[in-house]
């Protein structure tokens, strides 16, 4: 199967059918680079103090920690 486009009736793209198998690549494509992105992010932070501690952004959020366990 290719993949195939859809048009609405002045022919403008509105939709696009790919194969299942092209799809699962590209979500596991994405996740790979989602996690690089975040390792990067982590990597940079790890030597920085935190804004916030949990405890005060649970409270900002209304929040508390057993809240987090439920």
């Amino acid at each position: 199967m290719d993949t195939q486009f859809v048009t609405d009736g002045q022919g403008n793209k509105t939709a696009v059918i790919v194969p299942f198998e092209e799809w699962e690549r590209t979500e596991k494509a994405k996740e790979i680079l989602e996690h690089i992105y975040l390792a990067g992010i982590i990597d940079e932070r790890k030597n920085s103090k935190p804004a916030l501690s949990l405890d005060d952004l649970l409270s900002l959020e209304g929040l508390s920690r057993a809240d987090l366990e439920s």
